[in-house]
């Protein structure tokens, strides 16, 4: 969009040396804006219980885990108490962990 306004301004109002020098700078900015968007359209929003999938907590008591500074109930697979657990999953409200570096 700053391409075809700019350009067309630049065109318009700008003498003939600088007006190809503007368009070209408008259209880096473009090239740019096109690259950006494509990134950000490959990366899957996450959030809620799914972004705790791979998050590192401590295990602080039967049934519950700590992370990042909120307490979450928790499905122990593998750990004790005040282990570092891995979230492998969420099954409804409740995180599967298993204690980090154990086998998967």
């Amino acid at each position: 969009m700053a391409l075809l306004i700019g350009g067309t301004l630049a065109y318009l109002f700008v003498p003939f040396p600088w007006w190809v020098l503007v368009v070209v700078a408008l259209a880096g900015v473009e090239i740019f804006e096109v690259q950006l968007w494509l990134r950000l359209r490959r990366v899957a929003p996450r959030s809620g219980h799914e972004a705790l999938v791979g998050q590192a907590g401590v295990l602080t008591e039967a049934g519950r885990v700590r992370i990042a500074g909120t307490s979450y109930p928790a499905r122990v697979v593998d750990g004790r108490p005040g282990e570092r657990v891995i979230v492998e999953e969420v099954d409804g409200m409740t995180l599967v962990v298993r204690r980090e570096g154990g086998a998967s």
